[in-house]
This record gives structure tokens, C-alpha cells and sequence, in this order.
């Protein structure tokens, strides 16, 4: 009876010992695949990691160019006073973006610290690279807010200190790509994690450069930026500004040829109702100097009524006559303009859709694209190459 007993209780032990061996063998498998998982895993966040930190390296000595540059522009006693003045405010500018850059590199190194913790989880990753993607939104809104700055500096700065504002110049815009990289990459790294972080705004749109040079009344050269120019004369850049810009840049080159007009010799007379014309002809030209003669419906733009100009070279009386070619303006601007643009003014009360305003900013920004970026023939007629 003692023996069956024994025999009982050795079974009941069996017993129980067989699932737990299942359970412990199942388990040290899932424990290999896990850590085989975790071994992948951790080389991807890794490499991520080195791909930020070689951004952040980068924009940190972008931003030292643009530190040292603008000092030694401020610095010298040569340089006009206002000039002296403007780069000072981009080099205090610089200071910030030090420490802006400066705490990005901390960031970086927290999570780089984290990749060599086995059991750091996804909130401890969260939280830096939260506080990388808000440093950057930061640094891109100083880069933007002196963009205008950048540009009024590298125009007026003489050939004695030009390698000193073209370095500040290029560096400005290389920091803004290297922010987008940035931003990019610590998004790659919020998704191998399995975390979702904010965001990085979305820059500006930036256009094409174009400049005008002429003197103004008292012999000094100007070099004038079509942005400078459109944000100084209209607030900001826009369609009509963009066309203002560059049909007076065409108009000076086709009149004076390799030669610079001084403020004041050129007139135009035009047909377009907007205001960014206007704004731009007499900021360029001098209000004495800008003839607006209506034609057709403001409502209804045409090529034909509203996109011809008549430039006049005062001193010698030559004339250039142009209106802007098909294709500039892209199709169906003109009507989601009516749409959009002319709910807002009161020309209808049918509200347009988000669709027909995103439609249209689309269009807009690639009006302004076409007209800066394009050649000269293929905007206005009797236009040929250089």
C-alpha cells in the first residue's frame, strides 16, 4: 500500500513536472528568437543614430561659417556702417543657432546612450527625440526669419569682403538642407522604434534667385534681390510681384545691354489691376516713373489686356513693348483665382472648397516658380536668348 503510495505521488510529480519543462523549453526559445530580434533591431537604431549625428555635426559647422564670416564683415572698419550693422545682426543671430545646435548634440548623445541599454523602452527614446525635432523647428524659424538678411548682405557686400558674405550665403542654405535631413532622420529612427514624434514644419517655399543691379541718384550700385524686393515693396512675395520683378529686369537688359541704368531713367506704363505691380514698378523705378492704364475686367484676367507692358528708356527714347507668353501661368490659375481668391474679395458668396485652395496655392507657387526660373524668351514676347 506504502509502495502505491509512492508510485501515486511520483506520477503526480511527473506530472507536473512535464508541463513546466514545456513551458521553460518554449520559453528558451522565445528568449533566443527575442534576442536574435532585439540584435537587429539594435543595429538598425545604431546606424539611424550615426546618420543623425553626422547631420548634427554638419549643421554645427555650418553654423560656425556663418558665425565667423559675419564677424569679420562686422569688424572691419572699411565696410559701411549699415552693412557693418546687418551682418552684426546675423552674427548675434549665429550665437543662437550655436545653442540651438548645441543642444541638439545632447539630444543625440541621450539616445546614442540608450542604444546600449538593453531594456530602455519606447518613452525614453520618445522624449529625445521630441526635444531634437523642437530644437529644429526653432533653429529653421531663425534661419528663415534672416533669410531676407542673408541675401541684403551678400548684395552690398564689396569685392574686398565678398568670400566673406558668399560663405555666409551658401552656409545659410546648406544649414537649412542639412535641418531637413535632420528632421528626416530622426522620423527614420521614431519608426524602427515603434514611436510617434512631432513633426518638423515645413519650410517656406523658397523660389528661384534673381537680382537687378542699376545705381541709384547718387552713383552707388544696387543689387536687388527679386524676394528683397518683393517682401521691402509688397510685404511678400507673390504672383504680380514675382512678374513686376523680372519684366523690369528683361526691360533694363533689353535697353541698356551690358550697361546699368541709374534709378529714375526707366517708365513703364501697364494694365494690371494688382497690387504687387504697382508695389514693385515704383519701388524699382520711382513712383514718378509708373503709368497704370485700366483695361478689361479685374475680375477676368487675360494675357492679352492685362500682361503687356511698354518700357521706356528716358534718355534716348528707345521703347520695348512686351506681353507675357501662353504657359507661364499655368492652366486653370485664372479660374480658381476667380474661385478662390475672389470669394475673399467679394466678387461671389460660393465658399470654395479646401481642394480648389489647395489647388490654387499649388498653381500660385508655381506661377511665381515659372517666371523667376524660366528663361527670358520663354516668358515675354520679343524676347530672344542672350
Amino acid at each position: 500500500m506504502k509502495s502505491m503510495k509512492v508510485r501515486i505521488i511520483a506520477i503526480a510529480l511527473a506530472l507536473a513536472i512535464i508541463p513546466a519543462l514545456t513551458v521553460f523549453g518554449s520559453g528558451k526559445k522565445e528568449v533566443v528568437s527575442a534576442s536574435k530580434e532585439a540584435g537587429l533591431y539594435g543595429e538598425a537604431v545604431k546606424e539611424a543614430v550615426q546618420k543623425l549625428d553626422k547631420d548634427a555635426h554638419q549643421l554645427t559647422e555650418s553654423t560656425i561659417v556663418i558665425h565667423d564670416n559675419t564677424e569679420k564683415i562686422a569688424d572691419s572698419e572699411s565696410l559701411e556702417d549699415e552693412l557693418r550693422a546687418m551682418a552684426e545682426k546675423m552674427h548675434i543671430a549665429s550665437d543662437k543657432l550655436r545653442h540651438i545646435a548645441k543642444q541638439i548634440h545632447r539630444h543625440i548623445a541621450e539616445v546614442e546612450e540608450l542604444t546600449k541599454e538593453a531594456k530602455a523602452g519606447k518613452a525614453e527614446y520618445k522624449e529625445p527625440l521630441d526635444e531634437i525635432v523642437e530644437h529644429l523647428g526653432k533653429y529653421a524659424h531663425i534661419l528663415r526669419g534672416n533669410h531676407d538678411l542673408v541675401h541684403k548682405i551678400l548684395f552690398r557686400t564689396p569685392e574686398s569682403h565678398a568670400k566673406y558674405a558668399d560663405a555666409t550665403h551658401d552656409s545659410l542654405h546648406k544649414a537649412e538642407r542639412i535641418v531637413e535631413h535632420l528632421g528626416k532622420h530622426a522620423q527614420e529612427l521614431a519608426e524602427i522604434i515603434g514611436v510617434s514624434i512631432a513633426k518638423l514644419p515645413v519650410k517656406a517655399q523658397v523660389f528661384p534667385e534673381q537680382y537687378i543691379r542699376m545705381y541709384d541718384k547718387q552713383g552707388k550700385l544696387l543689387r536687388l534681390a527679386a524676394q528683397q524686393v518683393a517682401n521691402e515693396a509688397h510685404g511678400h512675395i507673390c504672383v504680380c510681384s514675382a512678374i513686376g520683378f523680372r519684366v523690369t529686369q528683361i526691360a533694363i537688359s533689353q535697353l541698356w545691354g551690358q550697361e546699368l541704368p541709374t534709378k529714375g531713367q526707366l517708365k513703364v506704363s501697364y494694365h494690371h489691376p494688382g497690387k504687387g505691380h504697382k508695389d514693385v514698378f515704383k519701388y524699382l523705378l520711382g513712383p514718378e516713373n509708373v503709368t497704370y492704364k485700366k483695361a478689361g475686367d479685374p475680375r477676368h484676367l487675360t494675357l492679352a489686356q492685362h500682361y503687356t507692358y511698354v518700357f521706356v528708356r528716358k534718355d534716348t527714347g528707345a521703347t520695348w513693348k512686351t506681353q507675357m507668353k501662353e504657359g507661364v501661368i499655368p492652366e486653370r490659375f485664372f479660374d480658381l483665382r476667380y474661385k478662390v481668391k475672389g470669394f475673399l474679395i467679394g466678387w461671389h458668396k460660393k465658399k470654395p472648397t479646401k481642394a480648389k485652395k489647395v489647388a490654387f496655392k499649388i498653381k500660385f507657387n508655381k506661377s511665381i516658380n515659372n517666371i523667376l526660373g524660366m528663361e527670358a524668351s520663354e516668358i515675354f514676347e520679343a524676347v530672344s536668348q542672350p
